[in-house]
């Protein structure tokens, strides 16, 4: 599987961070990938209409099951991201199996889903070394349940947060490129529970995601739903997961796995 060098995908941004996608822009230039700041892919594929699911799991994955229910009914796969901590616990060994079995994409979420960047800007908290060791030991976890992580090319970094020295070092050692959300899709505040200040019911990040649609296409954009939330949080987004599929499907989009 080809593997992208950290100086390609510094390439890649150079001509591609700033560009719209071509279907609602139709003078703009076309674009394949799209990076963050940090050397992060945050759209792939942005010539197709295709969505890339992805789900990821640390703790918690309540809405697992009735995702997979929905995937199965429509012939679809994704894209799943799993910690350490998630794929020891043997309570959760079942619906591992039924993901893995499914053919579905599966890869890392980090082994301790630990923060690894600062939040207010970015400065490294797991030295680069350190981040190796944390993902390798992420993709033996991976290979107990039968993952060829020699095949794994993509990882969501923990938190969806990383430093452009880890996204570096881990295209250098690994050939893993990280991705993260599409910036402006706000369905990754799912996890959101009431007494947050960043607090969003369903309804509003229903009305953003297809105002956001509108606006920008969804072409090639990593969108998160989280299958796993606080207890707190009992309006769980992931239960509209069919109807986004359908909708979106009518606008002609497709859902893929991972490549």
């Amino acid at each position: 599987m080809r593997k992208l060098t950290f100086i390609a995908m510094l390439a890649a941004i150079l001509g591609a961070c700033t560009a719209k996608v071509a279907d609602k822009a139709p003078e703009s230039v076309p674009v394949h990938d799209v990076f963050d700041r940090t050397g992060t892919m945050v759209r792939h594929d942005t010539l197709r209409p295709v969505i890339w699911l992805i789900f990821s799991a640390d703790s918690t994955f309540e809405g697992g099951p009735a995702a997979l229910d929905a995937l199965d009914e429509r012939g679809l796969k994704a894209n799943f991201f799993f910690t350490g901590n998630f794929l020891r616990d043997s309570v959760n060994s079942p619906i591992i199996h039924r993901v893995v079995d499914g053919g579905h994409y599966v890869s890392g979420h980090s082994n301790g889903h630990i923060l690894y960047a600062d939040w207010s800007d970015r400065k490294v908290l797991v030295d680069p070394d350190s981040t190796l060791k944390d993902m390798r030991a992420n993709m033996a976890e991976l290979r107990r349940y039968g993952v060829n992580t020699d095949s794994v090319t993509w990882l969501v970094p923990p938190y969806e947060w990383i430093a452009e020295e880890q996204v570096k070092t881990l295209a250098d050692s690994m050939g893993i490129i990280a991705i993260n959300p599409t910036p402006g899709i706000q369905t990754f505040r799912d996890y959101t529970t009431p007494q947050d200040k960043a607090y969003r019911d369903s309804e509003w990040l229903l009305n953003q995601l297809y105002e956001f649609e509108r606006e920008h296409t969804l072409n090639g954009a990593f969108l998160i739903i989280h299958l796993g939330t606080d207890s707190a949080r009992h309006d769980k987004f992931h239960r509209y997961l069919p109807s986004i599929i359908d909708s979106l499907t009518t606008l002609g989009y497709s859902f893929e796995r991972l490549p």
